[in-house]
């Protein structure tokens, strides 16, 4: 058996989260382990199936992946997996362009994102190596103010 770890962005609510989940069930020799917003952990056979033939599933239902790890255990996969949040003052679209160089050099592109719509204009950032006072200078470089909720 494999793991395999997947960052799904738009795996969001519970019937995104239930769909996903009964297609890779009814897939022959996958086997979930985890599932929550954002991420998915998958065992599999490999005699029976593979870590693509999953992806491509997973993609052809419509979800983006952003990130795939392939660890030896469940905490290898999510530590490797580590979201960030932080309550910021980022309001709408033109300082979300604002900031958008300094986040994509700090964290990589696709790697972040900020929900504007919510009050307290949660950014989610997702990263490996990456430390919270990174996070925040780069949001302060942009003029803007950051204050983790982790």
């Amino acid at each position: 058996m494999k793991l395999l770890g997947l960052d799904i962005s738009n795996l969001k609510d519970g019937y995104c989260i239930s769909t996903v989940t009964l297609f890779l069930l009814n897939t022959p020799g996958t086997y979930l382990i985890a599932v929550l917003p954002g991420i998915m952990v998958v065992s599999y056979e490999p005699l029976l199936t593979s870590a693509e033939k999953i992806i491509r599933s997973v993609t052809g239902l419509g979800y983006k992946i952003k990130k795939i790890v392939q660890r030896n255990s469940l905490t290898q996969i999510l530590t490797s997996m580590k979201t960030l949040k932080f309550k910021t003052n980022i309001k709408c679209a033109g300082c979300l362009a604002k900031v958008a160089p300094n986040l994509n050099e700090a964290a990589g592109e696709d790697n972040w994102e900020v929900d504007i719509h919510t009050p307290g204009k949660i950014l989610t950032v997702m990263a490996d190596d990456l430390d919270e006072s990174t996070v925040i200078f780069a949001i302060n470089e942009a003029g803007f103010i950051a204050e983790s909720v982790n």
